[in-house]
């Protein structure tokens, strides 16, 4: 299916079919686990200017606003790393698709209680269980005994606090599918709301 995609889209030299099948298969990421656009790379830049890189899960996506979400525990360094500068970049890659994705973006923690308690109260028990480590996490230790985790209660908001929802404003988003004939790259810009993309060498 793959191939005859990648076909299509150089038989019409369309760029809006490329990016709609780019799209398509990032809204299906984000509630299919085993796909392969569910864990992307999430780089970041730190105070140091030293570049981070780290696997996010893609926990949403949205054509209408173009934003891309996932979660984390408030005390890491990915949020320190956005307190500096909020440019990142994520990047994904569809295997059985032969499509790699990158995306440019804007990033920012949610800062909404109420919109935080709504993913948290629909999060699985076993999902909030990492924010209710103890120690921050990146956090150096001499054994692995340290590793402790706050009891959880009948509130289940134990960890809550530790817990944020990264939201990043997608600035462009660059598509390269593979193939044995001629790889097809292109990159879209966000303008006003709308992705307007061109073709590039790949």
């Amino acid at each position: 299916m793959s191939l005859e995609i990648i076909e299509k889209i150089r038989e019409s030299d369309s760029l809006e079919l490329a990016l709609e099948n780019a799209l398509n298969k990032l809204k299906r990421a984000v509630k299919k686990r085993n796909d392969d656009l569910h864990l992307l790379n999430f780089v970041t830049v730190d105070d140091r200017n030293i570049p981070n890189t780290r696997n996010v899960v893609l926990r949403d996506f949205s054509v209408e606003d173009l934003t891309v979400r996932f979660h984390t525990d408030k005390r890491s360094s990915k949020i320190q790393d956005i307190k500096v500068n909020r440019d990142v970049c994520l990047i994904g890659y569809d295997k059985r698709a032969k499509l790699q994705i990158r995306i440019d973006a804007e990033a920012k923690a949610l800062e909404d209680e109420e919109i935080l308690m709504d993913i948290w109260q629909k999060m699985y028990p076993m999902s909030r269980e990492c924010y209710r480590v103890s120690k921050s996490p990146g956090e150096e230790i001499k054994s692995l005994s340290e590793i402790k985790f706050d009891e959880d209660n009948e509130s289940n908001l134990i960890g809550f606090d530790n817990f944020v929802a990264v939201e990043c404003n997608i600035k462009s988003l660059e598509i390269l599918y593979l193939s044995h004939v001629t790889h097809i790259r292109a990159k879209y810009k966000n303008n006003n709301g709308v992705l307007k993309g061109e073709w590039i060498v790949p």
